[in-house]
């Protein structure tokens, strides 16, 4: 993993971006993406989307704590076989999928997006609906 993250902070370099690990610059990462995927492939954009991911992922893992970990239990769980991490918010039982979030990026992206998803993933609001149910 160590080499492709250094792949992808040099080729944000040689493009004059400056990847720092820090969430609170993803949108640099978003910068990133744009110009490299605008003359991709779609089989080189899903490539490059995993080395996206695992960088998106040792960034949220350093900041704000928790481990990698790989589910395999549950074939029908939306994370089954996918990297994800945890323990990085509150909420023990939330895991953060970096792929699922560059994909979401790529698919719609604006400025901000993975920031976006990672500040919810890391400090997520609960709803209260219990002022729903018929009493």
């Amino acid at each position: 993993m160590d080499g492709q993250l250094a792949w992808l902070i040099d080729q944000a370099q040689a493009r004059g971006v400056d990847l720092d690990g820090r969430v609170e610059n993803l949108d640099r990462l978003e910068e990133l993406h744009d110009v490299m995927v605008a003359t991709l492939d779609e089989d080189e954009c899903s490539a490059l989307h995993v080395v996206f991911a695992r960088y998106l992922g040792e960034c949220v893992r350093t900041c704000h704590g928790g481990q990698w970990m790989l589910p395999l239990d549950d074939p029908k769980d939306v994370n089954f076989n996918m990297p994800v991490i945890i323990g990085h918010s509150s909420c023990t039982w939330l895991e953060f999928n970096p792929i699922h979030t560059i994909r979401s990026y790529s698919l719609r992206p604006y400025a901000g997006k993975i920031r976006d998803i990672v500040k919810h993933s890391v400090a997520p609001v609960i709803l209260d609906l219990s002022d729903l149910t018929d009493e």
